[in-house]
C-alpha cells in the first residue's frame, strides 16, 4: 500500500521540504492559518444563511483541512496527474481535480 504524503511528512518532518516545498514548521503554520480563515468565512456565511438542514448535518468532508493543504502543496510542487493525486490521498480523480481549483476560487473571493 502506498503511504500518504501527509503520513510521510508527519513521520519524517525533515522530508517536508523535498515533498511539498516548505519545511514542516511552515506547513503547520499554514494549516493553522487556513483553518482560522476557513472558520472566519464559515461564520460570515452562517450569518446570512437560511438553514434547511441543522448545523452539523449533511455529508462529512472526505479530507481534513491538513490533508487538503498537503494535496495542494504536493500538486504545486510535484505536478503529478490527478490520477496519482487520487491514489496518494485515497480520493477519487474527480475530487483531486476539484480541490486545487477550490483553493484558487476561495483565494479570489476575498
Amino acid at each position: 500500500m502506498m503511504t500518504s504524503p501527509l503520513v510521510k511528512i508527519e513521520s519524517h518532518p525533515q522530508s517536508a521540504k523535498r515533498l511539498i516545498g516548505i519545511n514542516y514548521e511552515q506547513f503547520i503554520t499554514l494549516v493553522a492559518l487556513a483553518e482560522q480563515r476557513h472558520k472566519q468565512k464559515q461564520t460570515e456565511i452562517e450569518k446570512d444563511k437560511v438553514r434547511i438542514i441543522a448545523s452539523g448535518g449533511g455529508r462529512k468532508p472526505k479530507m481534513s483541512p491538513k490533508e487538503g493543504i498537503c494535496l495542494c502543496l504536493v500538486y504545486l510542487r510535484q505536478k503529478p496527474t490527478f490520477d496519482i493525486l487520487g491514489l496518494l490521498f485515497d480520493i477519487s480523480k474527480t475530487k483531486a481535480i476539484a480541490f486545487p481549483s477550490l483553493v484558487r476560487y476561495s483565494n479570489n473571493n476575498e
